[in-house]
């Protein structure tokens, strides 16, 4: 008689006939009258005691059941969908697939916990970015001098403080002393030495990021907002070194440096692209990619080029007309003057061939010294005269003047006199202002060294002069000495600062002007430079001043990786593959070619490239594609790697090691059943599983077949039998059975695993 198995709620879990085992829970439920019941029954008790303890979790569960997790040492208990942990949280680096409102999760490596609200996970804390240390605002205590604690909140990103927060200053204790910060803490935000904050600031500062108003130090604008560089000696050149051009430099003035290179055929110089990207040499040892411009020699045939160019042709007249030409092959002459187009001539006209009284306005230049007497003459500029020559004067209203126009000016080459008895030298006035300008920027004089004027009055002076007291700018100021230099101390007030020191250079203070001692940047080797120490020839990367070095370029003549192309003493240097167009002549192997110079024979066949040709096969030692026969062996050189590829004896038989055949005979672990008419998949059954290292992902085949079967009663058409297979997650299970059967049935299997 069957047994009627129900949960505790009272739901019908399954009917357990006799003679049989199910296996629709996690444990073995045993039938009436089922042979060898002790070990599941017994197994049962065991996996109860300790909750199925394992990595994974049991299969088929309930409601309820609990699960001890031995990689994290968890007991968990499953709710129906999902195994929730008891009494802990979840450490993990991703969110658990867990459902129940109040679960907790603590998230590796950041250490920060989550509670489950229903529908999402909620931050608790600890305040963390993931992948860095600790970055957030964190309360604690430091111990004073008199080791009392003391308040603050510490600021920190990374695992670093960079601001301490704090209600009163306070001295920090030695023993307390926070990295990058003074022990003396003030009350407020206290910042470490490193960090600073960006944005405008109230108040005065001890020290600032730049000045609101740039000085001028030596003339150059300074605000501290960038660093400003002062040349100086040093005692250790940078020397120049092969294909550099420029002077070794010292640091006192600026120096150009160039790398001597030239497009042009020219020995001993690297080689540079001109505007066009082209370069000339003498021989080139390559192989060229692209247009290939240069001497062609062909015995016979016609040769078709788009371009021709040359320098020179030798040989043959070319006939025809030339678009352009470079001279006339015959000169002519033009007035008298030979002319071939090689340069530019002037041509001379003689005055005596000019016809007419007039000269035309378009002509505005002339060379004459001498012209008869002219009834007007206007200008439109200004007149220049010696010092030998008068311009006279006309008298009008009893004053003798010289009349110019209003945007007009008479320029003196010597000086202007005003007699004794005359007391001002008068300028026009009106809107436009009144000046005395010399012709050219030639310092002419206002007075003579020997006759001074008594007083200048003026509202400005423009320049500079020789000596000043209370001037802006002179060239000599009083005081002072060798190398000082005149600054202002306050409004109107002019100071003289020395020279400083050797080595420093001028800086503005808060008290004013200083000399601190020089800091100088280094000069650091980039890309296809070599920098040696001058002295020792070891390597440097860096010239800081401190050491003589000596600058070159990394070239080399030969076919080297990662080198500047430079030329031997022959004007030629070696390379890879040089992708350009080239003028010249080429010598060397190409690449590819539209022909054969040399037509060669194929089978008999004549072969120079041109055109594709068909050849007969006619040697008897080897095999048509098609209708012949061999005797002997195959040899086979490789391992396929086509479908249709041949295989190789060494080929196949290393191919069978990766398979795993497992094979055997085995009886229902599920007990038998004796119904008639009908199988019982809750019996007569066994389980195969993957061997040790395998999953079912690896499994190939699996074979089935009846090993034994019993039968009860006679054998009619009611009796069926059954061997067949299914594949479970992680096992195969194989079903063998006689509906009518006396014992327990066997199988045969035969399992292949990749």
């Amino acid at each position: 008689m069957a047994y009627v198995i129900n949960k505790f709620n009272g739901v019908q879990l399954v009917v357990l006939d006799d003679g049989t085992i199910d296996t629709t829970t996690s444990l073995g439920l045993v039938g009436r009258n089922y042979v060898g019941y002790g070990e599941t029954q017994n197994e049962n008790f065991v996996f109860l005691l300790e909750n199925f303890a394992n990595a994974a979790p049991p299969s088929r569960p309930l409601a309820g059941q609990i699960w001890f997790n031995t990689t994290d040492d968890t007991a968990y208990v499953y709710d129906g969908s999902n195994w929730n942990p008891i009494g802990s949280a979840t450490s993990s680096s991703t969110a658990p697939p867990n459902t129940n409102s109040g679960a907790l999760w603590l998230k590796t490596p950041v250490n920060q916990l989550y509670v489950y609200t229903g529908t999402e996970w909620r931050f608790v804390g600890p305040e963390a970015v993931e992948g860095f240390g600790s970055t957030r605002a964190r309360a604690g205590s430091l111990d004073n001098t008199a080791g009392d604690p003391q308040p603050v909140i510490f600021l920190e990103t990374n695992g670093v403080v960079f601001a301490i927060c704090t209600a009163a200053a306070f001295v920090i204790n030695p023993s307390n002393s926070v990295t990058g910060f003074s022990n003396a803490l003030q009350a407020g935000i206290n910042l470490s030495a490193t960090a600073k904050i960006n944005g405008s600031i109230t108040g005065n500062a001890a020290t600032a990021d730049q000045l609101s108003t740039a000085r001028l130090i030596n003339g150059v604008p300074f605000n501290a907002s960038s660093n400003i560089t002062v040349t100086a000696n040093t005692t250790n050149l940078l020397k120049k070194g092969t294909y550099i051009i420029g002077a070794d430099f010292n640091g006192n003035s600026e120096t150009t440096w160039s790398v001597d290179a030239t497009s042009a055929n020219t020995i001993g110089k690297v080689v540079a692209r001109n505007s066009e990207g082209g370069f000339s040499a003498g021989t080139i040892t390559a192989t060229f990619i692209g247009d290939l411009t240069g001497n062609v020699t062909a015995s016979s045939g016609i040769s078709t080029f788009n371009t021709v160019q040359a320098n020179q042709f030798i040989g043959a007249t070319l006939s025809g007309n030339a678009a352009t030409a470079t001279r006339l092959a015959t000169a002519r002459t033009i007035n008298g003057v030979n002319f071939d187009g090689s340069n530019s001539i002037t041509v001379p006209a003689s005055a005596e061939t000019l016809t007419g009284n007039a000269i035309n306005n378009s002509v505005t230049l002339s060379g004459l010294t001498q012209v008869g007497t002219l009834s007007s003459l206007n200008v439109n500029g200004p007149i220049s005269w010696g010092s030998i020559g008068l311009i006279n004067a006309y008298s009008a209203g009893g004053y003798n003047i010289i009349g110019i126009g209003a945007s007009d000016r008479i320029t003196f080459r010597d000086e202007i006199y005003v007699n004794a008895s005359a007391t001002t030298l008068a300028m026009g006035g009106g809107a436009s202002v009144p000046s005395l300008t010399p012709a050219t920027n030639s310092y002419a004089l206002i007075g003579h060294p020997n006759f001074k004027w008594d007083k200048v009055y003026a509202n400005e002076f423009k320049g500079n002069s020789d000596t000043a007291t209370l001037a802006t700018t002179a060239t000599n100021l009083p005081g002072g000495g060798l190398g000082a230099i005149p600054y202002q101390t306050a409004a109107n007030t002019t100071a003289m600062l020395g020279i400083g020191s050797p080595g420093t250079v001028l800086t503005a203070q808060a008290g004013g002007l200083a000399w601190q001692a020089i800091a100088q940047e280094s000069l650091t080797k980039g890309s296809y430079l070599n920098m040696i120490n001058t002295t020792t020839s070891g390597s440097l990367s860096v010239f800081n001043g401190n050491l003589p070095a000596t600058i070159s370029v990394d070239a080399t003549t030969t076919n080297t990786a990662s080198k500047v192309v430079a030329r031997d003493a022959s004007g030629n240097f070696a390379a890879g593959t040089i992708t350009a167009n080239l003028v010249g002549a080429v010598t060397g192997n190409a690449s590819t070619a539209t022909q054969l110079q040399t037509a060669r024979t194929i089978n008999g066949v004549s072969f120079n490239g041109t055109q594709d040709i068909t050849i007969v096969a006619t040697d008897t030692t080897k095999v048509a594609l098609a209708g012949s026969t061999m005797t002997g062996y195959l040899t086979l050189v490789g391992a396929p790697v086509n479908a249709n590829h041949a295989a190789t004896k060494t080929y196949v038989d290393s191919r069978l090691p990766q398979y795993t055949i497992v094979s055997g005979a085995q009886y229902s672990t599920s007990g038998y059943t004796n119904q008639v008419g009908s199988f019982n998949d809750g019996a007569n059954f066994f389980d195969v599983f993957p061997p040790v290292g395998k999953s079912m992902a690896n499994i190939v085949a699996f074979i089935p077949s009846i090993h034994v079967v019993h039968y009860a009663g006679g054998v009619d058409g009611n009796d069926s039998i059954r061997c067949t297979y299914s594949y479970l997650g992680d096992r195969i299970r194989v079903y063998v059975q006689n509906t009518e059967q006396r014992s327990t049935p066997a199988a045969n299997y035969l399992a292949i695993w990749s």
